[in-house]
């Protein structure tokens, strides 16, 4: 199952622009900062997060040695690896922002990648992030993605779903609609929130689900069918 996804953002857009919202400091979940300090002070943490935690030691257990991560945005949860873990992380994405985080040097390396139509820079011990990019992506656009990993020979994919269907997620899209209203902007259509009957129709020809992870937000890590 799955619904359609919108937010409110402070601009007047009626359509997602990443570039945009990546250079806009009034939208602080997505901005990302144009100096190297001004990043850290954003994205830096004393203590790593459960998430951080159970990646670091599922690398260590399955002895992956780097971490790769596709739509990285903002690289706050790619930052934490970089950090608490002892392995390279290399963040990629579509958008030109991209080179901000490269000319920062905080990462192994920071990749403008084409999703659909670049190689992905991963080895056999290469744990592939998808960190909360799902929503953007159509059903069969998906599964491209997915089927792109298999073949290059991923073999283990941890997932974190932007938005997982839940009753939780129903009462937020009501509420936007409600703001929307009331605030008088354009709510702004994001993607969709699926379940995870319906996130697994889409990766099933080519991972199988061998632990989900319910803390801070349930993600999934997923392992090649072969």
């Amino acid at each position: 199952m799955q619904i359609k996804h919108y937010s409110l953002f402070n601009s007047s857009s009626k359509t997602l622009n990443w570039e945009s919202l990546r250079d806009d400091a009034s939208e602080d979940a997505y901005f990302l900062p144009y100096t190297r300090e001004a990043y850290l002070k954003k994205v830096d943490v004393e203590q790593p997060s459960a998430i951080t935690k159970q990646v670091i030691e599922v690398c260590k257990e399955l002895l992956l040695t780097k971490i790769f991560s596709i739509g990285s945005g903002i690289a706050a949860q790619e930052y934490q690896l970089k950090k608490f873990a002892s392995l390279p992380v290399v963040v990629s994405d579509y958008t030109d922002s991209i080179h901000r985080l490269r000319e920062f040097n905080v990462f192994d390396d920071a990749i403008q990648l084409d999703a659909f139509k670049d190689a992905f820079p991963v080895e056999k011990n290469t744990l592939l992030l998808f960190p909360r990019i799902d929503t953007e992506f159509e059903n069969d656009q998906l599964e491209i993605i997915f089927r792109k990993c298999f073949e290059a020979g991923v073999q283990y994919i941890w997932f974190i779903p932007a938005e997982l269907l839940s009753m939780r997620i129903v009462a937020a899209e009501l509420k936007i609609a409600l703001l929307s209203i009331i605030r008088r902007k354009p709510r702004v259509f994001c993607g969709y929130a699926r379940s995870k009957r319906a996130f697994e129709k889409i990766w099933g020809k080519y991972y199988r689900t061998i632990q989900v992870i319910d803390n801070e937000k349930t993600t999934y890590l997923l392992q090649s069918v072969r």
